[in-house]
């Protein structure tokens, strides 16, 4: 695998990515309705803990996010999607409940995402990832914004 899990690769576009302490997310961060809707949420449900558990989220706050919300497992070096909504399914044209990224993915495509998902998950960091067409290679067109907000995992 080239570069080591985790870390990004030498091409790895930064200017893609923000990370950021989820209680103090960058200004420009108002400009993204849903990702604000989503930390506002997910702020509230922390109770002064670095992060919520899992059991702190409360679906019936977030209607109108759940067509774009997706929840993962984290495993030693992979993430499994645990919870997808629907728009996510859609909009990537297949169910991903159930299975990985290393699934789904290769080459700098998963090492680019491993690593988002590795820096929100291992330092409990807002990520917020933003897929421009200047980010976008010939294979992978698509446009998006994502935000990744980690939950804390009963026990540690």
């Amino acid at each position: 695998m080239p570069g080591s899990l985790g870390q990004p690769m030498r091409n790895f576009r930064r200017e893609r990515l923000t990370a950021f302490a989820p209680n103090a997310p960058p200004a420009w961060l108002e400009t993204v309705r849903m990702a604000v809707q989503a930390l506002k949420l997910w702020q509230g449900w922390c109770g002064g803990r670095p992060a919520p558990n899992r059991a702190d989220i409360d679906a019936t706050a977030m209607p109108a996010l759940l067509p774009n919300v997706f929840l993962l497992d984290v495993l030693d070096d992979d993430f499994r999607f645990r919870l997808i909504g629907e728009a996510v399914n859609v909009r990537y044209g297949h169910r991903l409940k159930g299975r990985t990224l290393r699934q789904l993915l290769t080459g700098e495509a998963l090492e680019q995402t491993l690593h988002e998902h590795f820096l929100c998950a291992r330092d409990l960091r807002g990520v917020l990832v933003r897929h421009g067409l200047d980010a976008a290679t010939p294979g992978d067109v698509k446009v998006y914004t994502r935000l990744l907000l980690p939950l804390e995992a009963a026990g540690g």
